[in-house]
């Protein structure tokens, strides 16, 4: 079975209109993935790692002559890495989107190439958010086409001992005329649809053009190579195609496997709202959904295999601790992979990639040491992980952390515009709101105090109750939780505690800040008393977590953003800040200090 994992400290790399790349992660990965990171990743029970890379920038083809400078650097690190990882039986696999679109700033590039140029978007520059233009070399004409199946052999030919590649053709970054265009979802969850300009690709049908890209690749790759496995990810085919994507799936070449995401297009009833769609990663909906099952009847009806893709670490739900542990949600992942034999899965993003409890039972419960049966599964595996426990409560324990995250308001808006990840760090005054954007949960944005963009499927006080109910039922589990692992003198049983208890402080802290940005759409000094208590709540949650962050560096970390979003220096200074704001009376002392805090922000 293919099991594919990668490390939280491996760098995606850095979008932006004068690339460097050098700092790509074909480059970087060689130093990031040392020899004790790749044996701890086997140890843990994968067998493969991905990273990013760009075809234009690991191979030089003579049809674009000006494209990959540095590509000998690119496969000298790539062979590396290949060669080391093997000692542990692991394979590299290459994430692509070929291919890239260029900045339309490379104006040599265009000059000599007008003849290919395609589709113009706006894309953001990572490094500083400002926005640059991009074109599509267009792969409705033949020297794209040729580029794409003679970079894709000269890809198989200079790295020969290539796990394989995986493949992403809609959504993302530009790549193709057609990535952004036709129906999509913007960053924070609302769909457009868009028209697409470029000339010969509007002639044609979204399915031909990307099973032709599919194919181009695949073809270039069979030319020299038999062993590199050929992935292709389904996400947001449906942009283009109605779901399953029969249309697509049914042109794709039989020795390609077909990747589909777990849980999209699932629904489950939350917080009162019946059969609310599952569009992202999800930890809390067990799955499969009938679009997973779907896809795989169809892979399997043009004969080929599947895979399945998920984030069984952490999902945009709570991003910045170690691992959501909802043990009972990954046994019913798992056993759907084992009884349906599947060829495997990828299990992680560019975050939700730290080895915990989540990772070890994940590939457990694929095992033959695992029961069939959820209950017997789930407490044998934690007398294996925990040793000398309570098997009753740490299971019972997982049960009610799995029932708490019902009350999770998940929708696109919430998941990527919510405040979850850093809420313990951030501030909310007395006063009224500043109006500026709270930014994107899984970047390291200026944080504003406008959540409005996380409230669109759920109302307000419906993500108040949400969160109340959550982390009620959450410090339930976590008592259990402690009562099992009793003996916390192991590293297991310790770290587990701790991820629990932070998690708990996080919901709760969600909770406070919702609840304190709801005074605050109406601020007047007679809500202060109000605003107070709910200050106090949050500074106690506040000293009683900080122990744990000091303690564990993992916490607060976003592998995606590559930063803090807390650490236990935004726990002091928040808690001093709540020890200094003034109490319930409202006097002319605390109206200056609500005004000079305001000034400050």
């Amino acid at each position: 079975m293919i099991k594919i994992w990668r490390s939280p400290y491996s760098n995606f790399g850095c979008n932006t209109e004068i690339p460097n790349d050098l700092l790509d992660e074909t480059i970087t990965a060689d130093k990031a993935y040392s020899d004790q990171t790749l044996k701890e990743i086997a140890a843990s029970g994968f067998n493969g790692i991905w990273i990013h890379g760009l075809l234009h920038h690991i191979v030089t083809e003579t049809i674009l002559p000006e494209l990959g400078k540095n590509a000998k650097n690119h496969q000298q690190h790539l062979n590396n890495l290949i060669k080391r990882a093997t000692k542990y039986g692991i394979k590299v696999y290459l994430y692509m989107q070929p291919p890239r679109s260029l900045p339309l700033s490379d104006h040599e590039f265009w000059t000599n190439h007008n003849d290919i140029a395609g589709q113009i978007e706006d894309v953001d520059d990572d490094k500083n958010n400002k926005s640059f233009k991009v074109q599509s070399l267009c792969t409705s004409t033949e020297k794209v086409q040729s580029y794409l199946k003679n970079a894709s052999a000269k890809l198989a030919e200079m790295l020969p001992g290539l796990g394989g590649i995986i493949l992403i053709t809609a959504s993302e970054y530009p790549a193709h005329c057609l990535t952004r265009r036709g129906k999509v979802v913007g960053p924070t969850g609302e769909i457009e649809n868009i028209t697409i300009e470029c000339m010969r690709c509007a002639k044609r049908a979204p399915e031909d053009i990307i099973s032709e890209l599919l194919t181009l690749v695949r073809d270039g790759i069979r030319s020299v190579s038999e062993s590199i496995k050929i992935i292709a990810w389904n996400w947001s085919w449906s942009f283009h195609v109605d779901s399953p994507c029969e249309k697509i799936i049914s042109k794709i070449p039989k020795d390609i496997i077909l990747m589909a995401g777990f849980e999209r297009g699932g629904k489950k009833d939350i917080l009162g709202h019946k059969n609310t769609q599952i569009d992202e990663y999800s930890i809390s909906y067990a799955g499969p959904s009938p679009q997973f099952i779907e896809s795989i009847k169809l892979a399997q009806k043009y004969r080929l295999q599947g895979l399945a893709k998920l984030q069984f670490g952490t999902t945009h739900e709570l991003a910045t601790v170690p691992n959501l542990p909802l043990i009972g949600n990954l046994f019913e992942k798992a056993i759907y992979l084992k009884e349906n034999n599947l060829a495997g899965f990828m299990g992680c993003w560019n975050f939700g990639n730290m080895i915990t409890a989540n990772t070890a039972a994940f590939n457990w419960f694929l095992s033959d040491s695992a029961p069939k049966n959820k209950t017997d599964a789930l407490r044998k595996f934690a007398s294996t992980y925990f040793l000398d426990c309570d098997v009753n409560k740490v299971t019972e324990s997982w049960n009610v952390f799995a029932e708490a995250m019902t009350n999770y308001p998940f929708c696109i808006p919430y998941l990527y515009a919510g405040p979850t990840n850093y809420a313990l760090s951030f501030i909310s005054y007395p006063a009224p709101l500043n109006n500026k954007s709270a930014g994107r949960s899984w970047l390291m944005d200026e944080r504003g105090d406008d959540l409005s963009g996380a409230i669109k499927d759920f109302s307000l006080n419906e993500i108040i109750i949400g969160f109340n109910y959550l982390a009620d039922e959450w410090s339930k589990g976590v008592s259990l939780l402690e009562q099992g692992l009793s003996s916390r003198d192991t590293k297991h049983a310790s770290e587990e505690i701790a991820n629990a208890k932070v998690c708990n402080a996080i919901f709760r802290s969600t909770y406070n800040l919702f609840r304190l940005y709801k005074l605050r759409l109406n601020w007047s000094e007679d809500k202060l008393a109000e605003y107070s208590h709910i200050s106090k709540d949050e500074m106690e949650n506040l000293k009683n977590i900080l122990p744990y962050i000091e303690q564990d560096k993992r916490f607060g970390y976003h592998s995606e953003a590559h930063g803090y979003m807390f650490n236990a220096k935004m726990l002091k200074q928040k808690i001093a800040v709540l020890a200094k704001l003034p109490s319930g009376t409202s006097t002319s002392s605390s109206i200056i200090i609500i005004q000079k805090m305001a000034e400050d922000r």
